[in-house]
């Protein structure tokens, strides 16, 4: 039996995404795919050709102090992890990228 993740796209009762909980969980397409449709949801990300993958989310202006609290209780829930003191104020999630590659080495860390 597969177990399945419920993500919150929008307000609507309608408004939810379920994604496969089995192995797939630490594919980092999922996780990336999660993580993009949070912030496309939250923080009114586009990415495309302008706001890539790289693209330093607070320089860009897309998240605050308080978007990045939000982002993290998402994370920690989401993905059932927990981050550190010191890796909150390291500047290791500003990007799609370093989040998504800073989530699989906390759930490859298990």
């Amino acid at each position: 039996m597969t177990a399945w993740s419920k993500m919150r796209v929008s307000s609507s009762d309608e408004g939810f995404v379920y994604y496969p909980m089995s192995n797939t969980t630490k594919d980092t397409s999922l996780t990336q795919d999660k993580i993009k449709q949070y912030l496309a949801t939250n923080s009114l990300v586009e990415f495309d050709s302008a706001v890539t993958d790289d693209s330093d989310l607070f320089k860009e202006g897309f998240i605050d102090s308080f978007g990045y609290i939000e982002l993290v209780k998402f994370l920690e829930k989401e993905f059932q992890i927990r981050f550190t003191d010191e890796e909150l104020v390291s500047n290791q999630l500003n990007t799609l990228k370093n989040i998504t590659s800073m989530v699989h080495s906390k759930l490859d860390a298990g």
